[in-house]
């Protein structure tokens, strides 16, 4: 595998959301920063598909613990509700991210598959000699994105919305 080149297999277990709750923040790309925002600082829609719509597109701005920031856009390529988010992105890093969702308890399991390809000029040039920093910055925005995720549906379950009351 070329040293540009990485893919992460991961699970995530959401006991605060049925698979359809989460399935509606994963495939919505717009709410990132809001329970990613460790990782995503900025996601900025770029046509008017819609939330949710296989084609919809979004550019993303995003760093991890390394000092370096990330440019690239977000496509929904694939998207069964409840069931599975698979999103394509361009820029920095070309790559496929595909969140399968099954009911586990009262919540969901994640498992997660990542493939990426870095890009980015100077970060491919630089990953033969950095791919295991690559790889521990990309474990270190992991357990972030499930601990960001279950506190915005655990937010989200207990604040009334306004057709609620």
């Amino acid at each position: 595998m070329p040293s540009n080149v990485f893919r992460f297999d991961e699970s995530w277990d959401i006991p605060e959301g049925t698979p359809q709750q989460v399935w509606d923040v994963l495939s919505d790309a717009e709410l990132l920063p809001l329970w990613w925002g460790e990782v995503y600082k900025e996601v900025v829609p770029l046509d008017r598909k819609g939330k949710a719509s296989v084609g919809s597109r979004a550019r993303a701005r995003a760093r991890g613990a390394l000092p370096y920031e990330l440019n690239f856009i977000i496509e929904a390529a694939e998207l069964e509700p409840g069931r599975l988010v698979v999103v394509k992105t361009l820029g920095d890093f070309d790559g496929l991210w595909r969140a399968e969702l099954s009911p586990s308890g009262s919540g969901t399991h994640v498992q997660l598959t990542w493939q990426v390809t870095v890009e980015r000029p100077i970060l491919k040039f630089l990953a033969p000699l950095l791919r295991p920093a690559f790889a521990w910055n990309h474990r270190w925005t992991t357990p972030r994105g499930e601990a960001g995720l279950r506190r915005y549906l655990r937010l989200a379950t207990t604040v009334p919305r306004r057709d609620d009351a």
